[in-house]
């Protein structure tokens, strides 16, 4: 009974203390006891807003230094763009007194972030003023022009006591419609009052204490023409600004074309091309892998096997062939020296006694041939391709020129991130379909130009023409057409002196099947290249369609497999809430 006594006259106490506003059951919680707005419309259009926010430093809540109040700058307008809202603070004070804050950027909004971060507040009663001004917040129709202002926002963690406000309008206003909403966003409650205190002046009170995440919102419309809209050229910039994606994406459009279009002019014309008639001979000069080199301006597996071949060709090499695998048997290359050499010679772009006992094996890396295949495409690019001011070993062929499509490829990356940065930030369907297509624009411009921007040098010019010619006689499979062309006659040393071009050129199989009759007349009376043997074959199951495939896909393939170092992986109507203003705010 005692015990019941003592309980009760501590609540009688905390109540004598925390007067009057708090509710009628003793409130221990960080709350707001009032907030009150005075908003004055200029006849500009900007508003000059005062909220007074009295909170109660409770026993309980997160007010430890000040609060905080985040208030929207960033709305979604009818036909689906962004309109933004300038906010400019003017004055924060706390009990009269001038109070240090902190402007922040938030999703959609600011933050003014007021108190000492060195400072906590005891437990009490503190009230806050914030003196701000913000403009583009009038509504202007054909018939009235109203404001539509959400008082205190429904985004604060705090309860609220009262919530009111008072709107003064310019001289000569005469208000007309008005009403009020309450509750969390999208309440259309009106558990509130209003009261016009003049012809320009009006007051809305809610009537009911707000909860968390509850806000106030009210709606007064006047008569046109006393308030001056913003102007047609102030609308667009508003507009460009609160939608900057889509200015921005149009220049970078314009700018990449022309930009594409001016370094392609001048840097990326082929010299004019030539007639391209049958060459029976590749240019003096050129062994395969350089051809295929020239021809593609790119290196490949494919170049390396025909650098390979031509030193079998040469008896500098003997390649054999073994199937090896449990269940799924792939082809195993084994390079071998041949008999009465004591070492390789020439100019291979590779140290080719290194080869000499290695093996290739589909899917097992190799280094001795990794470090071949890169030695390889080293000297090609040394001998053919312009680098900056790197002197070439021969007379250059080609320029890729590369470090402008570097920089195009920077500002593709660029145009992907900000597009990214602003759907995030503020989604809408109608300017994802703008930047989706300007996107699309933008790459596939930059795949076009890529593909024509490397330029042959005029002696690189005058090779290529060479080599396409050569190119159509080794790829002229058709027998009718082959008799034509007046070809030399067919042999089985011409087949080997040519097959290396013919699989740097990619047109193997077609210059295999010309000789196929040869070769396989041969084979069935003994003939067996010395260069290229396969274990187990036989003649009489021959065919140069196979054979070519094995020596140019599958060899390539597997020196591609075996030459590539293996790489590590991972895994890994109206509403409350609507109109300007609103927000919300915390304590910190």
């Amino acid at each position: 009974m005692i015990k019941r006594y003592i309980v009760f006259a501590l609540v009688l106490c905390v109540c004598e203390l925390h007067a009057q506003p708090f509710p009628s059951v003793v409130d221990l919680n960080d709350r707001i006891l009032k907030f009150h707005s005075d908003i004055t419309v200029q006849k500009d259009g900007i508003l000059q807003v005062i909220e007074t926010i009295t909170v109660y430093n409770g026993m309980v809540g997160n007010i430890e230094r000040g609060i905080f109040r985040d208030i929207p700058s960033l709305y979604k307008d009818t036909s689906g763009f962004w309109d933004e809202r300038s906010f400019r603070f003017r004055n924060v004070t706390k009990n009269g007194v001038k109070e240090p804050f902190k402007k922040e950027n938030i999703t959609r909004g600011v933050r003014l972030m007021i108190g000492d971060k060195d400072v906590r507040l005891s437990e009490g009663t503190y009230t806050y003023r914030i003196e701000y001004e913000t403009s583009r917040q009038v509504i202007f129709t054909p018939q009235k022009d109203e404001l539509y202002w959400n008082v205190n926002g429904n985004g604060w963690i705090f309860s609220a006591d009262t919530v009111s406000c008072i709107i003064h309008f310019p001289e000569r206003s005469e208000i007309g419609d008005y009403r009020c909403y309450t509750g969390p966003e999208g309440s259309t409650d009106s558990e509130c009052r209003s009261r016009k205190l003049s012809a320009t002046e009006i007051g809305f009170t809610g009537t009911r204490r707000f909860e968390a995440y509850e806000g106030l919102t009210v709606a007064v419309a006047i008569q046109k023409g006393i308030i001056q809209p913003p102007s047609g050229a102030g609308n667009s910039a508003a507009f460009l600004k609160a939608n900057y994606i889509i200015p921005l994406l149009s220049f970078l459009l314009v700018f990449f074309v022309g930009y594409y279009f001016y370094v392609w002019y001048r840097k990326g014309r082929d010299p004019q091309k030539g007639v391209i008639y049958p060459q029976f001979s590749p240019p003096p000069g050129i062994d395969p892998a350089e051809a295929g080199y020239i021809l593609t301006q790119k290196y490949g597996s494919h170049l390396f096997a025909a650098a390979l071949i031509e030193a079998a060709v040469k008896r500098q090499l003997n390649i054999e062939v073994s199937r090896e695998g449990l269940i799924f048997k792939s082809n195993a290359y084994t390079f071998t020296k041949p008999e009465n050499i004591e070492s390789a010679n020439g100019n291979t772009g590779f140290n080719l006694n290194q080869l000499y006992g290695q093996k290739a094996v589909k899917g097992k890396y190799n280094s001795t041939l990794r470090s071949c295949y890169t030695s390889l495409h080293n000297d090609l690019k040394d001998k053919f391709l312009i680098r900056g001011r790197k002197k070439n070993k021969d007379e250059p062929m080609f320029v890729l020129n590369r470090g402008y499509i570097i920089f195009a490829m920077v500002v593709v990356i660029a145009s992907v991130v900000a597009t990214i940065k602003f759907i995030t930030e503020r989604p809408s369907v109608k300017i994802g379909i703008f930047c989706a297509i300007v996107l699309a624009i933008i790459l596939i411009t930059h795949l076009v130009f890529r593909s024509i921007m490397s330029a042959y040098t005029k002696k690189g010019r005058e090779v290529v023409d060479h080599l396409l010619g050569f190119r159509m006689y080794l790829g002229t499979a058709e027998q009718r057409l082959y008799n034509q062309l007046t070809p030399p006659e067919k042999t089985l040393d011409l087949f080997e002196k040519y097959l290396p071009y013919a699989v740097a050129l990619q047109v193997e199989n077609e210059w295999s099947e010309k000789f196929d009759s040869i070769m396989a007349t041969a084979m069935a009376s003994g003939y067996q290249p010395a260069y290229y043997h396969f274990a187990g074959h036989s003649g009489q199951s021959f065919s140069m369609n196979d054979f070519s495939r094995g020596i140019s896909s599958g060899l390539a393939s597997t020196l591609s497999s075996a030459s590539t170092p293996p790489s590590s992986s991972s895994s890994g109507g109206g509403s409350s809430g609507g109109g300007g203003g609103g927000g919300g705010g915390g304590g910190w």
